[in-house]
């Protein structure tokens, strides 16, 4: 009898080396979860730079459009507003923060699930279809430019 409690107790008592083995094995998914963040935060990074920098030269060419208005018309005046919104925009693209902003949206997630889902199922129709409306004009301008390259359609 012995001899079966010894068994017992080796499948139950985990060995050193299963013991290290698993050490092993927390220890590389510690470090696999610190390099995915690291990756994400970086990517993320990126992108925020990105657009701050898209929406700021969008600023700039309003800017612009409006010093080539009448200075004090409607025009001028209403690109300026338009401009100075846009360049508000950027800087508070810039001053974003990026991982507080994922656990807003984590933590809404999680007490309103289905909200959460609903809005992301429309956010992705809506992009869908801004997608598919884009690539219809990109072919639509390119079938212009062979019509006329081609001599068709010109007075």
């Amino acid at each position: 009898m012995n001899t079966d409690n010894k068994e017992a107790d080796d499948m139950t008592v985990p060995s050193d080396l299963e013991t290290q083995a698993r050490a092993q094995a927390a220890d590389l998914s510690r470090k696999a979860k610190v390099a995915v963040a690291d990756k994400v935060r970086d990517t993320a990074d990126a992108a925020q730079s990105q657009a701050a920098r898209e929406v700021q030269s969008t600023a700039d060419a309003v800017g612009a459009a409006a010093e080539a208005f009448e200075p004090g018309t409607m025009q001028a005046q209403a690109a300026q507003v338009v401009a100075g919104h846009l360049e508000d925009a950027a800087h508070r693209v810039r001053a974003l923060d990026v991982e507080q902003s994922l656990r807003d949206v984590s933590a809404f997630a999680r007490r309103n699930p289905l909200l959460f889902l609903g809005g992301a199922a429309l956010a992705g129709f809506a992009a869908t279809r801004f997608l598919k409306a884009s690539e219809q004009g990109s072919l639509d301008t390119d079938r212009t430019q062979m019509t006329r390259e081609a001599g068709y359609g010109t007075s």
